[in-house]
């Protein structure tokens, strides 16, 4: 199988590539919770292929096939209501990966899912961890933008002075300000912890 090698994008050009893709999909671009999973199916046709046991056997939660239009899904994420957050990030990530890496999805073929998961364990670490590191921050900027990051965080200052009398330190407020307003994005208080930090947002706001 050829040896796929991940572009090192900026994440200047990430976060411009989220944006671009925002103005393009989501109506109206400010719009939040991202209808991430409708754009993917409707406006992207993009189909799903939910796969039994595929975390377990390959420690992803799904992956793009080569034909840019196939997206493989654990079949226990896809069908647990109780997981939608983690699945509505995974269809980012993977229309991160749609976006950033098309060339070099385009280039991996396999006979079938026993052999994606194969050259998925033999990929090198560092290569990986490129590809990944990449899509993870696309996502992260599509479903939680800065701009409406700012404003949430500004609406809750009252509830945020309540947990800032009971967080012992910094990084206990900021994990209490994620819980408080990771709904509003419809994405796990752990996303919105790392977005705060992401966007180096701490400062500007004097929190």
């Amino acid at each position: 199988m050829t040896n796929i090698l991940p572009p090192r994008l900026s994440w200047d050009h990430i976060r411009d590539e989220a944006e671009k893709f925002r103005q393009e999909y989501v109506r109206p671009p400010d719009k939040i919770p991202v209808p991430i999973i409708e754009i993917a199916e409707i406006d992207l046709n993009i189909r799903i292929n939910p796969q039994p046991g595929l975390r377990h056997r390959s420690d992803v939660e799904a992956f793009l096939e080569s034909d840019l239009r196939t997206l493989c899904i654990d079949q226990d994420l896809y069908e647990d209501p109780r997981q939608e957050k983690r699945l509505r990030f995974t269809f980012a990530h993977e229309i991160g990966h749609l976006i950033l890496h098309r060339i070099e999805i385009s280039q991996i073929q396999f006979a079938g899912i026993e052999e994606w998961v194969d050259f998925r364990i033999k990929m090198k670490e560092e290569d990986n961890r490129w590809f990944e590191s990449q899509a993870y921050e696309f996502a992260g900027r599509l479903l939680v933008p800065r701009n409406q990051l700012i404003d949430k965080i500004k609406e809750k200052s009252d509830g945020i002075q309540k947990y800032r009398d009971i967080a012992d330190d910094e990084e206990a407020l900021k994990d209490a300000i994620s819980k408080l307003i990771c709904d509003d994005f419809f994405v796990s208080a752990a996303v919105i912890y790392r977005r705060i930090n992401a966007e180096k947002i701490w400062d500007e706001l004097s929190m």
